[in-house]
């Protein structure tokens, strides 16, 4: 398992259910309006207002990061790929961060993910690495 797909295993286990909070959060308000009305006053309830609201934010924030998240990691692959072909056959992480919608992180975890399956090759020039294609030469990086 690379580096890349344990970080993300990693930031999904830190999450909780989003499912379970908004139920949660819809039970407190629930049991809320429950005591506000048998108890005549609104302070009665404030404990189980405000738990249903950090209850109902959290699950609704973890809902959220989760969609985000859903991102097929297929497509920014796929899109990296493309650069590659774009920019002449080879790429260094930085031209990739310009070039997708990757960070340079993320694009040097993908390129040296690549590499290491034997999908690209790996050049050194001048102290920047270039990733390309296999069986392919750039003119760019002949010329560089």
């Amino acid at each position: 398992m690379s580096e890349l797909e344990r970080r993300k295993r990693r930031e999904g286990e830190r999450t909780g259910n989003p499912y379970l909070y908004l139920s949660l959060g819809i039970g407190f308000v629930i049991a809320a309006v429950l005591i506000i009305v048998t108890s005549g006053t609104a302070a009665a309830g404030l404990g189980f207002v405000i738990a249903a609201a950090a209850l109902i934010g959290k699950g609704a924030s973890d809902l959220r990061g989760q969609q985000r998240a859903v991102a097929p990691t297929v497509s920014k692959e796929r899109e990296l790929l493309s650069a590659i072909r774009d920019n002449g056959g080879s790429i260094t992480p930085a031209e990739a961060a310009m070039e997708t919608s990757l960070t340079v992180r993320e694009a040097d975890g993908m390129l040296s993910e690549l590499a290491g399956g034997g999908h690209l090759a790996v050049n050194s020039r001048d102290g920047a690495l270039f990733y390309s294609l296999p069986g392919r030469r750039s003119q760019e990086l002949e010329e560089r």
